[in-house]
């Protein structure tokens, strides 16, 4: 069984894949096999686009008819994307899915003052050093509010988790905390999750006890990955989401071949940045 070099970064995205199933984390992450975009995670990533675009001038009136414009903005831009083409995402299905954007973006202008927002990064990419790995992630929105204290919010286009299950959502959230505090030596003071689709917010106050808590997170995950790829043994882990895996035509959950996969599945062209 080949073992492999343990990632030198991690993200919430690398973190999410390997803990929802590790044979997935090894296609997607180190055998880097092609995990092709999906409709929903288009729609996702327009929608962060237009919401950049409308608070990126500070200067500008904040209302409706700005956030159409920034949603056509975005539309121009994506009228060409490379995920659009593949998704063969074009004509009157272009149009169904500029309507599905532009009612969500017009629902995030609703659920706040955006008078009232003061960003001071918008998409931020930011790394910071931990354990020996690098951690990575984009800031949707990193703001101040009134007290000039640290506001993170993370944009959601897709359904809001039920109460038991928050706490996990804002996993990632309490990622970028740690990341600021390395970054820029400075506390966060507030989380936010932004269900844009159900107009519902979900917000966290970090602290030393949930910093902490992260750190353990992540250490564990670390030592977890590195384990798996000095042993070249990386578990499946079915699930209900298992219906929506790129690769499940070679897991053994349904009588795969995971060796086949390096055969036979496509390889992404480029590596991602995560």
């Amino acid at each position: 069984m080949s073992s492999y070099v343990p990632p030198t970064t991690l993200s919430p995205s690398r973190i999410d894949s390997f803990l929802s199933c590790p044979l997935a984390f090894r296609f997607s992450s180190l055998d880097g096999l092609f995990d092709p975009p999906t409709e929903a995670t288009v729609r996702g990533t327009m929608v962060h686009r237009a919401l950049e675009h409308f608070y990126a001038d500070t200067a500008a009136q904040l209302d409706a008819e700005r956030m159409n414009d920034s949603v056509d903005q975005m539309l121009t831009e994506f009228k060409h994307d490379d995920d659009v083409l593949f998704l063969e995402l074009e004509g009157d299905r272009f149009t169904r899915l500029g309507d599905e954007c532009r009612k969500l973006a017009m629902n995030a202008l609703q659920m706040e003052d955006p008078s009232a927002v003061n960003p001071i990064g918008l998409e931020l990419r930011i790394e910071a050093e931990f354990d020996g790995v690098t951690l990575r992630g984009i800031i949707d929105r990193l703001e101040r509010d009134d007290d000039d204290r640290l506001v993170i919010t993370d944009y959601k286009t897709g359904r809001a988790p039920g109460p038991s299950f928050e706490k996990k959502a804002l996993a990632g959230v309490h990622f970028y905390a740690l990341l600021c505090q390395r970054e820029f030596d400075e506390d966060a003071t507030e989380l936010r999750l932004m269900y844009v689709k159900s107009s519902q917010t979900i917000a966290a106050r970090p602290s030393s006890k949930t910093i902490s808590f992260t750190e353990q997170r992540l250490t564990a995950v670390h030592r977890a990955i590195s384990q798996a790829c000095e042993s070249g043994e990386f578990a499946t882990r079915k699930s209900a989401l298992c219906k929506f895996c790129t690769f499940s035509s070679w897991c053994p959950e349904f009588g795969g071949d995971p060796q086949l996969a390096l055969v036979e599945a496509p390889r992404r062209n480029t590596t991602s940045p995560e």
